[in-house]
């Protein structure tokens, strides 16, 4: 790391190529100079493409649907939960279906209070 950081320092400083010679030996080779921009034109646009290609890859992965939901909403009751709401509502494993509620309505905690108005999947 030391070694990359001090190549990098004095290629900088004295605008030269620098080639190194196993630890701590390096070698001054000549000026360095753009002799083709295109080149140099063709690399940045790659390293665009390609950055722009992960932020995509990586924001693009999340699955969503556009088919528009229908909502059934719900006033909780005295002593309802949401383990019981998801035994007598829910068709699927009951842990995905409270999950999704929880997203859907905002929860911070799995308590419902009697007369909150709740939206089921």
């Amino acid at each position: 790391m030391i070694l990359a950081l001090r190549f990098l320092y004095l290629e900088q400083m004295f605008e030269r190529k620098i080639r190194t010679e196993g630890i701590g030996k390096m070698q001054v080779l000549g000026n360095y100079r753009l002799t083709n921009p295109r080149r140099l034109i063709r690399a940045l646009t790659v390293l665009a493409l390609a950055a722009g290609l992960s932020v995509m890859g990586i924001s693009g992965s999340v699955a969503t649907s556009d088919a528009p939901r229908e909502l059934e909403f719900l006033t909780v009751g005295q002593g309802d939960t949401l383990w019981s709401l998801a035994i007598d509502h829910a068709s699927g494993d009951p842990r995905d279906w409270i999950a999704e509620v929880v997203l859907l309505n905002g929860l911070n905690s799995s308590e419902l209070v009697p007369g909150q108005q709740i939206a089921l999947p």
